[in-house]
């Protein structure tokens, strides 16, 4: 990382709690819609569970709703798709890696935020671009991140809002990273397993990556 705070051409940063990324309206309110969600949730310095996330109350904005599950291993799955991620594919995505999302450079950068995140040490925004190609006009987004409890699970999970500034023409796309905001929640969280529950004896570990071809 060099002294400007930029990694292979990326900047990497810490959020005040705004974004500050681009989009339009609609976008902006469909990630604040599950922000307000998701922090009406929190006590204390818990985090949200995943079985406490309500469908009805995100209704308008499922179809921009991804949720990404960590396995004791650290594959990194989705385990739902909104109708919004699928386009970006042109396929259901559930069961599939996060990394079909990714061009495999940003392999390096998306691990490091990943495992933060999964820890419960920070929620992440990130704007995101593809490349045009042949009959097909570049792409931009914004994926934002919010960290789930899952007690009682060998997993952790995240919930996500992906929000396009038009149409995934030709998919599939995959993009890399622009810009990445980590907005840190304090202190780090411990979540407590259920009462009877004896906790593993190995730590899930770090998140890790399959790359599926292109």
């Amino acid at each position: 990382m060099g002294r400007d705070g930029r990694t292979n051409g990326t900047l990497i940063g810490m959020s005040d709690g705004r974004s500050g990324l681009p989009g339009n309206r609609a976008q902006r309110a469909a990630i604040a819609t599950l922000r307000r969600h998701w922090h009406g949730l929190r006590m204390a310095d818990t985090l949200p569970r995943r079985d406490q996330i309500a469908p009805k109350a995100l209704a308008p904005i499922l179809h921009h709703l991804l949720i990404a599950e960590r396995r004791q291993d650290g594959a990194v799955l989705l385990r739902y798709a909104g109708m919004t991620v699928r386009s970006v594919h042109g396929e259901d995505l559930a069961g599939r890696p996060l990394s079909v999302l990714f061009e495999t450079g940003t392999r390096a950068q998306l691990l490091e935020a990943l495992d933060l995140a999964f820890c419960g040490a920070q929620t992440l925004d990130m704007h995101l671009f593809s490349e045009r190609g042949l009959l097909r006009p570049p792409l931009t987004a914004q994926l934002t991140l919010l960290p789930l409890a899952e007690q009682g699970s060998d997993s952790t999970a995240l919930i996500g809002c992906l929000v396009l500034d038009g149409p995934p023409v030709l998919p599939p796309r995959r993009f890399r990273i622009e810009r990445l905001l980590g907005e840190p929640l304090t202190p780090l969280v411990d979540h407590p397993l259920p009462t009877g529950q004896n906790s593993p004896s190995e730590p899930p570990a770090p998140p890790t990556l399959v790359w599926s071809a292109p």
